[in-house]
């Protein structure tokens, strides 16, 4: 499990990343706080995954945070008008499933 969440984050920074370039068009303020959140999701994650006890908990607490930073980002920019609604509501799902993956990762029983 740990792997695919990885391999999961590492394409939705991809994603992110590339609309970064979309909305640093009109936003680049948005653009690189969203690009900062979103790098911080998937260095937190790797961290947390390869950490034990407290450490573990507070890197994959940051790194649900960055992706709810994220989330906000990417809703922020479909309400700007950056961004098709369609395109915020696949990426939003998408970092939302990282974020309870994440959750879960977090606070399962050892």
């Amino acid at each position: 499990m740990s792997l695919r969440i990885l391999d999961d984050i590492v394409h939705t920074v991809g994603v992110v990343h590339r609309l970064c370039l979309v909305i640093a068009r009109q936003d680049p303020d948005l653009s690189r706080q969203m690009k900062r959140a979103i790098n911080s999701v998937g260095l937190n994650a790797g961290e947390g995954l390869s950490a034990r006890a407290g450490n573990r908990t507070v890197r994959l607490e940051s790194a649900m945070a960055s992706g709810r930073e994220v989330i906000l980002g990417l809703r922020i920019a479909g309400a700007a008008g950056y961004l098709d609604g369609e395109r915020v509501a696949r990426e939003v799902d998408a970092v939302d499933r990282i974020v309870a993956i994440l959750y879960k990762l977090a606070y399962k029983p050892r």
